[in-house]
C-alpha cells in the first residue's frame, strides 16, 4: 500500500513562511527544513494516528506531531478514511489557539 496525504490550501504558504525564517540565519537548514517536513508527511501515511489529538485547540479530529530534526516545528493533521490530510505546520512557540482559529 503507498501511503497517501493531501496538502490543505495552508501548507505552501505555512512551509514557505518556515522555510523563511529559517533560510535568515541558516540557507542550509531551509533546504534540510523543507525535506524533513515532507519526510514527516510520509512517515505519518504510513503511521495514522500517532501525535496527540488536539482537543485543547478546539480540533478534536485533528492531531499533532513534530517534524523529525525540528522539533519546534508541528504537523496538524487529520485522518481520512483512505489518506491523512496535512492541515497546517506551524511552529510551536506561535499562538496556536488564536492561529488555529483564524
Amino acid at each position: 500500500m503507498n501511503p497517501r496525504w493531501e496538502e490543505s490550501e495552508c501548507i505552501f504558504c505555512d512551509l514557505q513562511t518556515s522555510a523563511r525564517r529559517i533560510r535568515h540565519d541558516n540557507p542550509q537548514a531551509a533546504r534540510a527544513f523543507l525535506e524533513a517536513a515532507y519526510d514527516t508527511f510520509e512517515f505519518l501515511a504510513r503511521n495514522p494516528g500517532l501525535g496527540r489529538t488536539r482537543g485543547d485547540l478546539g480540533f478534536p479530529e485533528v492531531r499533532s506531531w513534530r517534524i523529525t530534526s525540528f522539533r519546534r516545528y508541528l504537523i496538524f493533521y487529520r485522518e481520512l478514511p483512505d489518506r491523512i490530510q496535512i492541515w497546517r505546520v506551524l511552529h510551536g512557540t506561535r499562538d496556536l489557539h488564536r492561529t488555529l482559529s483564524d
